[in-house]
């Protein structure tokens, strides 16, 4: 990424208390091809999404910002 970009995100993170206050998620729910491998997972926090989806092909969605207050779609 961007350096201006990384340094975006980073300050956004930190104004929602930084990396400690996200979670990570994995869904074992939908466990394509039956290999155990965990093909879902999402890290959260009061302002950052990042979704992944790695079977049949990955999908990413990202969404980070400086208010919680900003409404998601996923």
């Amino acid at each position: 990424f961007r350096k201006v970009d990384r340094q975006e995100a980073t300050a956004c993170l930190d104004a929602q208390g930084g990396l400690d206050k996200l979670h990570l998620a994995f869904y074992t729910d939908e466990d394509s091809g039956g290999d155990k491998v965990w093909d879902n997972w999402r890290l959260e926090g009061p302002s950052f999404v990042w979704h992944f989806r790695g079977y049949p092909h990955v999908h990413v969605w990202v969404n980070i910002a400086d208010d919680p207050s900003v409404a998601l779609n996923a």
